[in-house]
């Protein structure tokens, strides 16, 4: 039988720390490449309209496949922040991130969704992440989820994350 060195302190952190396949499901659902959600078909038509104008609400939320899952989310972080419970709010400040971080609004759904997901991703490397409900999540993240609550999205009986 070999002798096996004891691993380091920081590969024993790192092999124990907790991974969370459902919360990286839920965010790749969230903001999927597939039309499907309720508010997606509304706003696709939105989008075509405006395509390379000034970013919408609804070309926002077209960028949900689960609206009522985010929109609980939403309802959340909008406790935890009732600073940002106005949707023109919501939206400047996910229209001023889209900006600094990709710059021109994108030009279609498919391109809202590439660069939402760009800027979610590095939020989550260099942004103060906020909590809600006991998610950690990068700020634009949580504003989109936000948006999603201020649009309705969550009405009727919840539904399951995934």
């Amino acid at each position: 039988m070999q002798h096996q060195p004891a691993p380091d302190a920081a590969a024993v952190t790192r092999a124990a720390a907790p991974t969370d396949p459902e919360r990286r499901r839920f965010i790749a659902a969230a903001l999927a490449l597939t039309a499907g959600a309720g508010l997606a078909g509304r706003a696709l038509s939105a989008d075509r309209a405006t395509a390379g104008s000034e970013l919408s609400e609804s070309m926002l939320l077209s960028a949900l496949s689960n609206a009522p899952a985010a929109a609980r989310i939403g309802a959340a972080y909008l406790a935890a922040h009732p600073e940002e419970a106005d949707t023109d709010v919501l939206v400047r400040r996910l229209r001023l991130a889209l900006q600094t971080h990709a710059g021109p609004p994108p030009a279609g759904r498919d391109a809202l969704i590439r660069a939402l997901t760009r800027l979610v991703e590095s939020e989550y490397c260099f942004a103060p992440l906020v909590r809600a409900d006991g998610w950690l999540m990068a700020p634009s993240e949580a504003r989109l989820y936000a948006l999603a609550a201020r649009a309705g999205a969550g009405a009727g009986s919840p539904g399951p994350v995934d």
